[in-house]
């Protein structure tokens, strides 16, 4: 009997190991552990248990499939934390699915209805291991980045017939807006565009003075072109506008963060501490973050 000991403990591990690095290999580290330590709780048997159970899971009646469109309407937390709310599946919980043919399935159809909801998880969707995925998410932002050029172009020509229509204008500045907002656009193009998205914002701002959003946008741009100038006197006439307002101060902090002027900073810093109402909360986290700036 003693003989046979060392020859059955010996293929009693090789079966444990073979548990383990199979289950491994299927990228399940803790399964793998699992499935190991009953193999060798159980000799044999254990071993039989987890290799009917492998096979009965790979029988496809037996597939769990997850089936977006079976799914939508309902307010549940599904297997591997996948959320189906109110017809949008939501783009980042398609990095919760281990599952790589589940995660491609969930991701694509995530990408098609909510594509420009979430632009940062689609951008990270193009390093992804996956090379479809990856293929798609490119695919969808170049797709985005034609389709908003050939907006642009159409609005381009309707305005060499009709330049002092203010409503294509708007139009024209909004296109604008969400084409430089693209993370694939080339750097000579994207500085053309903002020129002229600028002198855009400089034409809106003469016919519509007290729209806020081009008064930021244009002090943003401004500062992007590294026109500090130009961008100091819009956050003079926007706090000269607003002087209760936080947004003005805001910009201001930025545009002498730009400029690296710390003490610039600090004075608007305690001009915003000094305004009148509650801060946001973007606002306090401002001042607390820059609350000791040196001057040095």
């Amino acid at each position: 009997m003693d003989g046979w000991l060392w020859p059955m403990a010996g293929c009693h591990l090789i079966m444990v190991l073979a548990a383990y690095l199979y289950a491994r290999r299927q990228g399940d580290a803790i399964q793998g552990a699992t499935e190991a330590l009953i193999v060798f709780l159980m000799p044999v048997a254990g071993f039989v248990l987890v290799v009917g159970a492998r096979i009965i899971k790979g029988i496809k009646p037996f597939q769990c499939h997850i089936d977006p469109h079976k799914l939508m309407n309902q307010n549940n937390v599904f297997t591997n934390m996948i959320s189906y709310d109110e017809n949008v599946i939501p783009l980042h919980d398609t990095y919760l699915v281990d599952d790589v043919s589940a995660k491609r399935k969930v991701f694509l159809d995530a990408v098609k209805q909510n594509v420009l909801e979430n632009p940062r998880v689609l951008k990270m969707a193009t390093y992804d291991q996956d090379r479809e995925i990856a293929y798609y998410a490119v695919s969808m932002i170049s797709g985005h980045i034609e389709e908003l050029e050939n907006k642009i172009s159409k609005v381009e020509g309707k305005l060499l017939q009709d330049k002092d229509n203010m409503e294509l204008q708007r139009e024209y500045a909004y296109l604008l807006k969400d084409y430089l907002e693209q993370e694939f656009v080339d750097n000579i193009t994207k500085k053309n565009r903002t020129e002229q998205y600028v002198a855009l914002l400089d034409r809106l701002l003469q016919a519509y003075p007290d729209e806020v959003e081009f008064l930021q946008e244009k002090i943003r741009k401004e500062i992007i072109l590294e026109n500090y100038t130009k961008a100091q006197e819009a956050c003079e006439s926007f706090q000269q506008a607003y002087p209760d307002r936080e947004e003005p101060y805001l910009e201001y902090i930025k545009l002498y963060f730009h400029m690296r002027q710390p003490a610039k900073m600090e004075e608007k810093l305690n001009e915003l501490k000094a305004i009148p109402g509650e801060l946001s909360l973007h606002a306090l986290e401002l001042v607390r973050y820059w609350g000791g700036i040196s001057h040095g």
